[in-house]
C-alpha cells in the first residue's frame, strides 16, 4: 500500500533518475571490491650452483699436546731453588729448578788441586827425561836408569789426563744440577718443592707443548682406503663453539683395534695462539670417497617438515614445493639430490611461511652463496 502510494505521489521521471544513480553506485562498489587472495610474500633467493663434491665423516678424539715431558733430575740432591710455577709458559733451555752445589765445588776444589799438582809433577819428570836421555846418549846411565825416567814422565802424562776427566765430570754434574726445560711450552704439573731430595731420575715437572696439538680419532675401517697421510681435515671443539681450526693427517696405525675394529688415526693441528688447549673435546672431520659433482644450494634453501626435505623453485613470481634428498655438506652449502638443476632459483629467506603455488616479491638481486 505504501509502495503504491509512494508511485502514486512520486513523478515517473524522478524514480528513472533514482534508479539510474542506484546502478551507477552499485557498479562503483563492484570495481573497488578487492580481486581475493594475500599480497606476494616477500623472500630473498639463490641459484642452485654445480660443485665438485665428496663425501665426509666426521668422528670424535680427544686433543693431545704434540710433546709431553715429564722432566726429570739426573743427578741427586737436595732441591735449592724451583722457580718453575704450574701453568707458567717457559722456554727451551729456562731454568726449572736448581740442586744444592757446595758439595760439588768442593769436589772440584780437590780435583783442582791434584791436577795442580800432577801438573808440577808431570814437568819435573819431563826435565828429568831430558837429562837422562842426554846422559844416555853419552852412556853416563844405564838402560834401566832411561826406561825409568821414560815410565815416570809417561805415568804422571796419564795421571793428569785422569784428573782432567775428574774435573770434566764434576763440572758436568754441576752443569746438571741446573734442571733446565728442554722445549718451549706450558708447565702442567709440579713434582717436588724446595728443600726436597731429588733421587737421580727424579721428577721435577711435567712440560707439555701446544703449539701443535694432535688429536687421534678412531676410523672406521670402510673408510680406510680413502685416507692418506697428509689429507686436508677440519676440527671444531666442544669448548669453543665459534672455533674451527684446519690440520692434517699425521699418521694413520696399520693395526685395527680388535674389538671396535677401528684404525687409530692421528691428526696435526696448528695451535699458535694456545686456543686450543690439552684434553679438549674435538670433532674432526675428513674427506672420504671419491669427488662427483652434485648440486649445492644454502643450508637456509632446504626445509625440513616432518620427514620431509624440499626446496621452493622460483617460476614467474611463484613457488613451487620440490622434493629432494640432501647429501654432502660443505661449509655452508648442502648437496640436494633431485630433478633440479644447476641455474635454477630457489628460496633462501622467506621459505618457512610459503606454500606451493603462491606469489613472492623477490627482495634484491639473487646472491651466490
Amino acid at each position: 500500500m505504501v509502495s503504491q502510494i509512494m508511485h502514486q505521489n512520486i513523478p515517473r521521471s524522478l524514480l528513472l533518475c533514482l534508479c539510474a544513480i542506484t546502478v551507477a553506485a552499485c557498479g562503483e562498489q563492484q570495481a573497488a571490491a578487492p580481486s581475493g587472495g594475500p599480497p606476494p610474500t616477500p623472500v630473498r633467493v639463490t641459484p642452485i650452483l654445480k660443485r665438485a663434491v665428496q663425501q665426509t665423516v666426521t668422528l670424535v678424539g680427544t686433543v693431545e699436546p704434540r710433546k709431553r715431558s715429564v722432566v726429570a733430575s739426573e743427578i741427586e740432591g737436595v732441591v735449592r731453588d724451583f722457580p718453575a710455577k704450574e701453568g707458567r709458559r717457559v722456554t727451551q733451555g729456562q731454568v726449572l729448578a736448581h740442586l744444592r752445589m757446595e758439595t760439588l765445588e768442593i769436589q772440584l776444589d780437590a780435583a783442582s788441586a791434584s791436577q795442580r799438582e800432577a801438573r808440577a809433577r808431570h814437568q819435573q819428570a819431563q826435565r828429568d827425561l831430558l837429562r837422562t836421555r842426554a846422559l844416555f846418549a853419552k852412556a853416563l846411565v844405564t838402560q834401566k836408569d832411561f826406561d825409568d825416567a821414560q815410565a815416570e814422565e809417561q805415568a804422571l802424562q796419564e795421571r793428569l789426563s785422569q784428573l782432567d776427566a775428574d774435573i770434566r765430570r764434576v763440572r758436568d754434574r754441576m752443569n746438571k744440577s741446573k734442571i733446565v726445560a728442554p722445549f718451549d711450552g706450558w708447565i702442567t704439573r709440579e713434582l717436588t718443592e724446595i728443600g726436597q731430595w731429588v733421587q737421580a731420575g727424579g721428577d721435577i715437572i711435567e712440560l707439555v707443548d701446544v703449539s701443535h696439538v694432535h688429536v687421534e680419532i678412531p676410523l672406521p675401517e670402510r673408510y680406510v682406503r680413502h685416507i692418506q697421510i697428509r689429507d686436508p681435515v677440519r676440527a671444531a671443539f666442544d669448548g669453543l663453539p665459534d672455533f674451527e681450526a684446519q690440520g692434517r693427517v699425521l699418521s694413520l696405525v696399520a693395526q685395527a683395534d680388535r674389538i671396535s675394529r677401528t684404525f687409530p688415526v692421528k691428526v696435526d693441528i696448528p695451535n699458535p695462539a694456545r686456543t686450543i688447549k690439552s684434553g679438549m673435546v674435538s670433532r674432526v672431520t675428513l674427506r672420504v670417497g671419491r669427488p662427483h659433482d652434485g648440486m649445492m644450494i644454502p643450508k637456509d634453501a632446504l626445509v625440513l617438515r616432518g620427514n620431509k626435505e624440499f626446496v621452493f623453485l622460483v617460476r614467474e613470481n611463484t613457488v613451487d614445493q620440490i622434493p629432494v634428498t640432501s647429501g654432502v655438506q660443505m661449509d655452508d652449502l648442502v648437496e640436494i639430490m633431485g630433478t633440479l638443476r644447476a641455474g635454477m632459483t630457489v628460496v633462501t629467506e622467506g621459505n618457512e611461511r610459503l606454500f606451493p603455488g603462491q606469489s613472492v616479491r623477490i627482495l634484491g638481486a639473487p646472491s651466490s652463496p
